[in-house]
């Protein structure tokens, strides 16, 4: 007498040997296909499922990341070579991307439900793994107030990896510094000229911008970030790399207040000269704007007289650190 499995258990069952029949025949799209079903049932289910689930997870999605390859290597049409990219975002806490982060969540809760051992009880290979996606994953979360607690949490995990992470491991290494850049950059945490020259493709990328940031270069920045757009795009870091300009400008006007000997009364013609001197051909009003800008993010303590085109500044740290103010 045959026994059918219980749901959801038939299913996945029945897509694993779909794909295991199409992977042998070497319809390697049809494959992957069929262990997507596998993964994203499995995931499903792990909610309700103890912490004996992991090592099948590993499997499957170790399988489903192998056969995109399969399906990527086999694809000759222009626009379907994409089978990894998809299962990427499919495997836990892997190439997260924004729209697809979700998946990641499920498995998180997952995790946090179980009865898991300690993270530093696993090995340091894994360790570096999940802190790198958890951080990228933290790094995504742009759609809620407290988006500036995540980029903090998101630099915490990083940092974490960066450091775990072998010294052999070269390339591991650069790939976090990808993401930790852009939001130490976003800090205002510059990184020293010797340490990203271990780094060359990351000091040709980073060099410019973080020496007009120091000089306070606002023009020279926005020149850099022209040039580095597609990169950037295509490491998901653009975004956060541009909120840096803030940082730039900062500069920029605290050099006039140091010149001026720390006069807290300063007329807002002489922030406009700031800007003219760096190439900026901005307005009177335009640089007021900007101005009201760097008070409103906290860049800046004081406030602004328009009727008399004045900032007067606090007397009390006038250009309080960037860890303390809102990004």
């Amino acid at each position: 007498m045959c026994k059918r499995l219980d749901a959801p258990w038939d299913d996945m069952t029945a897509s694993h040997i779909r794909a295991a029949l199409y992977f042998d025949q070497g319809a390697y799209l049809e494959a992957f296909d069929a262990q997507k079903e596998v993964v994203q049932s499995f995931q499903r289910s792990m909610p309700s499922l103890t912490r004996w689930c992991l090592p099948i997870l590993y499997v499957i999605n170790n399988d489903l990341r192998n056969i995109a390859l399969k399906a990527d290597e086999d694809s000759t049409l222009t626009g379907q070579r994409k089978k990894l990219e998809e299962a990427a975002n499919i495997i836990n806490l892997q190439k997260s991307q924004l729209k697809q982060r979700n998946l990641c969540k499920n498995i998180l809760r997952a995790l946090k439900a179980a009865e898991m051992p300690p993270l530093q009880s696993f090995p340091k290979s894994d360790r570096v793994t999940f802190r790198f996606y958890l951080g990228k994953l933290y790094f995504l979360e742009e759609d809620y107030p407290k988006a500036r607690l995540a980029s903090r949490d998101a630099e915490n995990e990083l940092s974490l990896a960066f450091r775990e992470c072998t010294k052999a491991s070269q390339r591991n290494k650069e790939l976090i510094l990808e993401i930790l850049l852009p939001i130490r950059l976003m800090h205002g945490v510059v990184p020293k000229p010797e340490a990203l020259a271990r780094f060359p493709r990351l000091e040709q990328l980073y060099g410019p911008l973080t020496a007009a940031m120091k000089r306070g270069n606002v023009r020279e920045f926005d020149e850099c970030l022209v040039t580095s757009e597609q990169e950037l795009i295509r490491q998901g870091t653009y975004l956060a790399v541009e909120k840096a300009q803030s940082i730039a400008m900062r500069q920029l006007f605290r050099k006039v207040f140091i010149i001026l000997d720390s006069n807290t009364r300063i007329p807002i013609a002489l922030f406009k000269k700031a800007l003219d001197f760096v190439g900026m051909d901005v307005g009177v009003e335009e640089c007021e704007w900007m101005l009201a800008t760097m008070i409103y993010k906290g860049y800046i303590k004081g406030y602004l007289s328009h009727e008399k085109s004045f900032l007067v500044l606090s007397k009390a740290d006038p250009f309080p650190a960037i860890n303390s103010s809102s990004v």
